[in-house]
């Protein structure tokens, strides 16, 4: 087993540079990761979606243009093109990150899924190798949160996005339908509207964005429905299944059931914590409901 004086688990936006101070500052440093250099920010989450929303807000810009006196006569959004160049800045992004700890003295990383065997040991479980047995006095838990999945009838059965996988998806859905109206989930939703979309939200609370403050929620829904996306609050979706032409979305709204056919949904719904796969419990570690719950 090798010791070290610290170990990190997982390279996110505290996970990196935590393991560069504390291997600068002397500390033998082991840094896991199961994925990729840079957590959740760099690769799924705010990088992507920035350097694709500079190309809505480009399409945006080319639609209103006329206003300014510029008249554009057409234009053509190519998602791929799109794609590809959030991955190479994506790429960038993550390489400079994981080239600036490997040149940091004291510092290891190892790629692979960690597990608790012990309160200060740790199995680091990469392919189909045997683990890699470490211990620490130090461990700093940075596994980040994945894509919540809710358990909605018929789900299972459709092809539904998340806020990863409609990162690289091939085609400009018809009529994308979002449910969840959380940051993530608007942040699409224009995304797309932007794109050629016709963009429909499902939000269970009275509001969009249920922790915000009313007013704001309420100024941002104005601004977001004048550019032409549908809201349905106070509505939750029962049940999924497949048509002939897309999906077919049954919406508990109220009293009454509104049928919605699309071509795309994403679910937008939250994120949960991933210790679920950490074996916390072996190390000693309680934790909440909210910790345990385990996506799909």
């Amino acid at each position: 087993m090798k010791k070290y004086d610290a170990i990190i688990i997982g390279s996110g936006q505290a996970g990196t540079p935590l393991s560069k101070k504390l291997a600068n500052a002397g500390w033998n440093t082991a840094l896991i990761e199961s994925r990729w250099i840079g957590g959740t920010c760099i690769n799924d989450g705010c990088t992507p979606t920035k350097t694709m929303i500079a190309s809505a807000k480009m399409a945006r810009l080319a639609s209103e243009s006329h206003q300014l006196g510029i008249n554009i006569p057409a234009y053509q959004v190519d998602l791929p093109a799109i794609v590809r160049r959030k991955n190479d800045i994506v790429q960038r992004f993550r390489d400079g990150a994981q080239k600036g700890l490997e040149k940091t003295p004291n510092l290891e990383i190892l790629f692979g899924k960690a597990r608790f065997t012990g309160p200060k040991t740790i199995n680091v479980f990469s392919g189909g190798a045997e683990p890699i047995a470490i211990t620490a006095e130090k461990i700093f838990i940075n596994i980040g949160t994945t894509t919540r999945v809710p358990d909605i009838q018929g789900l299972a059965d459709i092809p539904y996005l998340t806020s990863t996988t409609i990162l690289d998806i091939p085609v400009i859905p018809e009529h994308l339908l979002i449910i969840g109206t959380g940051y993530i989930g608007l942040e699409f939703g224009q995304m797309f509207l932007r794109f050629g979309s016709k963009v429909t939200m499902v939000e269970a609370s009275s509001q969009l964005l249920h922790k915000e403050d009313r007013d704001v929620a309420e100024c941002l829904e104005n601004i977001l429905a004048a550019e032409g996306i549908t809201f349905y609050k106070n509505a939750t979706p029962a049940r999924f299944s497949k048509n002939d032409e897309g999906i077919t979305a049954s919406i508990a709204h109220g009293n009454e059931t509104i049928e919605l056919n699309c071509s795309h949904v994403l679910l937008a719904t939250g994120r949960s914590p991933q210790t679920i796969d950490l074996g916390v419990e072996k190390a000693g570690i309680k934790v909440n409901e909210k910790k345990l719950h385990r996506s799909k």
